[in-house]
């Protein structure tokens, strides 16, 4: 008796368990960048442009935001 008791306390943990992993999924495909439509044309064209000048070698580009801010601070 007393193994039933413990096999159901567990599937109801993994049943609660799954149950918070389906809203953690849900919440992370909700969080997802606009479409292109949604910036200013303005920007987006500013955006393209410095990433153009990125790939010519024209501007810097950084590894990680903290190789950014190391050359900011010398």
């Amino acid at each position: 008796m007393e193994s039933s008791f413990k096999n159901r306390n567990i599937e109801t943990m993994f049943a609660r368990i799954l149950g918070k992993l389906e809203r953690i999924e849900e919440k992370l495909d909700e969080n997802s960048y606009p479409p292109e439509e949604a910036f200013n044309s303005d920007f987006v064209e500013r955006v393209n442009t410095a990433d153009n000048e990125i790939i010519k070698g024209k501007r810097l580009e950084f590894e990680s935001m903290d190789d950014f801010l190391s050359s900011i601070e010398k």
